[in-house]
């Protein structure tokens, strides 16, 4: 690949900041028809919102090399790190998130501008990997 891509439930590709913006695109987040959205760069990584506007849950997939061998994903959460679990509706079924993984869509809007941008995650961001 060698551009962003940009892409969600019902609408591929979705037109890439200036001329669409992410919190243009977030308004159509919904758990009964258009419950993800991903950002995929050109080397592959990933960012990946599932739910709906007030309860969603963010994850984060890197490559470790140029290979794209292997990687690490990773969950986006907030501090205190919680093991109690809770579920995020989506259009085919429910995903399970610890209750400090649910994020509101303008924490998912901030990660996306974040991770378009290469700039570091937001300070209250914090990454739990995951094994897949």
């Amino acid at each position: 690949m060698d551009e962003w891509r940009f892409y969600c439930e019902k609408t591929d590709p979705i037109p890439l900041p200036p001329k669409y913006t992410f919190p243009q695109a977030f308004n159509y987040l919904n758990e009964k028809g258009n419950s993800f959205y991903i950002l995929e760069a050109p080397n592959g990584d990933y960012i990946q919102c599932g739910g709906g506007r007030e309860r969603c849950t963010v994850e984060i997939r890197r490559y470790e090399d140029q290979t794209r061998k292997t990687y690490k994903h990773s969950v986006v959460g907030l501090a205190p790190t919680v093991s109690e679990t809770t579920s995020i509706e989506m259009t085919q079924g429910a995903v399970i998130v610890r209750t400090s993984e649910v994020l509101s869509r303008w924490q998912a809007i901030q990660l996306f501008d974040s991770f378009f941008h290469n700039r570091e995650l937001p300070s209250w961001a914090q990454l739990r990997q995951v094994d897949l």
